[in-house]
């Protein structure tokens, strides 16, 4: 069983947890030299603002909505991912980390772990009580479920609390009956494009998809996919 762990907006959220003042106001983070927006508060993604997109053309709008900028600061999104990861090692014995934001938790033989939502509640309240950020986890029995699982703590997050279990398998298929197959970890635009073409366009689709065929027409890479899909955790994922 796997514990996926990733801190919401997490350089903008760095940036706010010394400016408790900015709490529900937009904030962008800018890249070096203040070229272009590299990260972004969930209130600035609501108002549309473009990941990407250079500075100078969107100053105006950022002038409008009151949105607060700030110089990327590399050395303290280091510091604060350091925090996080240590805390999830305290936890979990053993952790994966995936990106300076995110990692995965292996729970087998956790202690206090019988109740997998509760438990997932722990990491989320410890993490923000000692770092002030905050993350979603996603638990599932394979790292590309618990993705799933993770996107839909941090989508839903205010029905699901930022935690969601998905190792019952009626849940795993009444998620991934609703979510498109481009919400795939690994699936990217070319491959999402492909599938659509063929008729499988949710991820329940890629999931009861025939193996020979996916091996066919793809990789062993996408095949791999599919198994995790179905629960089984493939070794190199």
């Amino acid at each position: 069983m796997f514990a996926l762990c990733d801190v919401n907006s997490f350089y903008a959220s760095c940036e706010t947890v010394f400016r408790p003042d900015l709490k529900g106001r937009p904030v962008v983070v800018l890249s070096n030299n203040d070229g272009c927006v590299i990260a972004c508060s969930a209130e600035a993604k609501q108002l549309g603002i473009a990941m990407g997109e250079p500075y100078f053309k969107q100053k105006e709008l950022f002038r409008r909505s009151g949105v607060v900028c700030f110089s990327s600061n590399y050395e303290l999104y280091a510091d604060m991912s350091n925090r996080v990861m240590t805390m999830l090692e305290e936890m979990s014995p053993r952790v994966e980390i995936y990106s300076i934001d995110e990692a995965f938790c292996d729970l087998t033989g956790v202690r206090n772990c019988r109740d997998l939502t509760d438990f997932g509640r722990e990491i989320r309240a410890t993490i923000q009580q000692r770092t002030r950020l905050t993350v979603g986890v996603g638990i599932a029995q394979t790292k590309t479920l618990a993705k799933l699982a993770n996107h839909a703590a941090k989508r839903w997050q205010q029905s699901t609390g930022g935690v969601v279990d998905l190792s019952n398998v009626e849940r795993q298929r009444k998620l991934m009956a609703v979510l498109p197959v481009s919400e795939v970890w690994g699936v990217g635009h070319r491959i999402n494009k492909k599938l659509e073409v063929m008729g499988i366009r949710t991820v329940l689709d890629l999931a009861d998809s025939d193996i020979r065929f996916i091996r066919k027409h793809f990789n062993v890479v996408l095949e791999r996919t599919v198994r995790e899909l179905r629960g089984r955790a493939m070794s190199g994922t």
